[in-house]
């Protein structure tokens, strides 16, 4: 009886606490301190979606980088859903709401002004950097191969012209040319892996990433834009091999060989 007694008097077991995580995944704690990521959603177990398995050899940090942007991630999903119970409750507003700004940071306008003569010039050297250093991906989707070229290069020239005119310090500069062989759409999300170390350029980061010619988004049979992104300086090494990631796709290129 004794037994029955002290089982009785334990404290009831305190209720686990279950959310997901910016890069998707669902955890199942008993304690606020146990959960294993910063800026977790709590959500009730009966509403926590079904598991997505991710099974394609990439980058560790590019999956997590891309889960947390993707709008059918479980963790940006719950948001979704409970904005619509609020939209058939007649609560909230109509609509997705804009993003802060009013317009995609890609295109702001970068600090950066050249003449027409230097995007020719530039341009030009980002096709025969392809020569000496092919760094280019061809992107193909369901309707067809090649809708759109991104060639990269790196040009010490260059480099100094961006460095004077957006007043940079340090750091390696790396021109990108998009041209759209059909209708195709182009956002500047690019990734550098070399080794351990990545780096995502931000062109809401003043100095990380600007657009020299033509715009980001929906583009035109023919239409080409012309940019730049900024590495971080002593980080990366031009002269030896790295992956240049846009979007999900990949190309590994010495810019300096």
């Amino acid at each position: 009886m004794w037994l029955w007694a002290s089982l009785l008097a334990l404290p009831a077991a305190a209720e686990a606490l279950s959310g997901l995580c910016p890069d998707g995944s669902i955890f199942i704690v008993q304690r606020a301190a146990d959960i294993p990521c910063k800026r977790a959603k709590l959500v009730d177990p009966a509403e926590l979606p079904p598991l997505r398995p991710e099974l394609l050899p990439r980058p560790y940090t590019w999956m997590v980088d891309q889960e947390a942007r993707d709008p059918n991630n479980p963790y940006n999903l719950i948001d979704a859903a409970q904005r619509l119970r609020d939209l058939r409750r007649g609560e909230g507003g109509v609509g997705v709401e804009p993003l802060e700004g009013g317009e995609p940071a890609a295109g702001r306008a970068t600090p950066v002004r050249l003449e027409e003569a230097e995007l020719r010039d530039l341009a030009r050297i980002v096709v025969l950097r392809q020569r000496l250093a092919p760094a280019a991906l061809a992107v193909d989707d369901l309707r067809g191969p090649a809708r759109l070229v991104i060639e990269l290069a790196h040009s010490p020239a260059f480099e100094e012209r961006i460095r004077e005119a957006a007043r940079l310090d340090d750091g390696l500069v790396i021109a990108f040319l998009a041209r759209a062989a059909e209708a195709a759409e182009f956002w500047p999300n690019f990734l550098v892996v070399q080794g351990a170390r990545t780096f995502r350029p931000d062109a809401a980061r003043s100095g990380e990433l600007g657009i020299l010619l033509g715009q980001a988004g929906e583009q035109s049979r023919g239409a080409l834009v012309l940019g730049y992104f900024v590495l971080p300086a002593g980080r990366f090494d031009p002269t030896q091999a790295m992956d240049l990631w846009w979007n999900d796709r990949s190309v590994r290129a010495t810019l300096q060989p």
